[in-house]
């Protein structure tokens, strides 16, 4: 009854704050919100004001945006962010200063930097049981979607992978124009063991090209994914570990499907569990340190992103919209 108990204590302590590691969303670009913290909080929008920084230089804003957007569920329905694909150096001059027609100084010229960015958004969509049915990225005139069928059990049967087009006069409104099937896939699962299972990855043609092996621990957590294509030589094996409350503390990808190559994803947390740092490896080299801030209600206010190789930091401000 003890156990019981302090296992649905510490289950809320660990819901309660914005941020949660998994071992699904380990290597993604996003944040992992919290989709219960973000329901509970009624939070509907969460806008990133970016600055960086490089060592012994000004910090500067760029103008670039990332956004998230939540349904009342605390579902993700939106993510877009900003990059800059090109800059344009550009020279200003000024003339000279007169003061009671005496001139005080000579005219000047000057170089500043001007940003042409790209946007790159993505919609989501769900069914009756909060499950992802649609998943739309666009970047400028291109659209891709992906469509998804589940089992009873939730598990995915198929994934459908198509080009579209938008007829909308309105781009922010998505209307249906042409669609190009690129790829269509279907799964199979079968139990292999108490905590282990073999998904089995079909081709539109039915045939069998892939096969996952997907371990778990006993709080139904991944700890490893091996993943093997069945006509070719590439493998993908990802391992995670947790400490002793069931939190994420270290992630770690390896694939030779384009030479060998390791990524390593680590994790830290303060005394209220709410993530304190992460830090990114490739091949054995750190990329990324990330430093998060957390206020009394264990929401993140901002965070700190080092990157050592370059020697800048990008410092971030999360805005919230209730």
């Amino acid at each position: 009854m003890f156990f019981t108990l302090s296992l649905i204590t510490r289950h809320s302590l660990l819901i309660s704050q914005s941020l949660i590691p998994t071992a699904e969303a380990a290597f993604e670009s996003q944040l992992p919100f919290n989709t219960e913290y973000i329901k509970a909080q009624k939070i509907k929008s969460i806008t990133f004001d970016i600055i960086d920084k490089k060592d012994l230089q000004v910090a500067e804003d760029k103008g670039l945006l990332t956004y998230y957007e939540f349904n009342s569920n605390g579902l993700l329905t939106r993510f877009y962010n900003t990059s800059i694909v090109k800059i344009i150096q550009k020279e200003y001059h000024s003339g000279p200063v007169y003061r009671h027609r005496k001139k005080i100084s000579n005219g000047h010229s000057y170089t500043k930097n001007e940003y042409i960015y790209d946007t790159v958004s993505t919609n989501y969509f769900y069914n009756e049981n909060s499950l992802l049915k649609l998943k739309r990225y666009n970047d400028g005139a291109y659209y891709e979607s992906y469509y998804y069928d589940y089992f009873a059990d939730g598990k995915l049967e198929k994934e459908k992978r198509c080009k579209e087009t938008n007829v909308s006069e309105n781009k922010i409104e998505f209307k249906l124009g042409g669609q190009y099937v690129i790829s269509e896939e279907s799964f199979k699962y079968v139990n292999t063991g108490k905590n282990q299972y073999k998904k089995t990855c079909m081709n539109d043609e039915g045939r069998p090209y892939k096969e996952i092996i997907y371990t778990l621990n006993e709080n139904k957590k991944p700890t490893s994914i091996n993943e093997q294509y069945t006509v070719a030589w590439i493998t993908q094996n990802s391992n995670f570990e947790y400490n002793a409350k069931g939190q994420l503390i270290k992630a770690s990808y390896k694939s030779n499907s384009n030479g060998d190559m390791e990524q390593v994803r680590t994790y830290e947390y303060d005394s209220n569990d709410c993530l304190l740092t992460e830090k990114q490896y490739k091949n054995g080299i750190l990329l990324k340190e990330i430093s998060y801030i957390t206020d009394a209600t264990k929401k993140v206010n901002s965070y700190i992103i080092r990157d050592p190789n370059s020697k800048s930091l990008r410092i971030v401000k999360l805005m919230y919209q209730y």
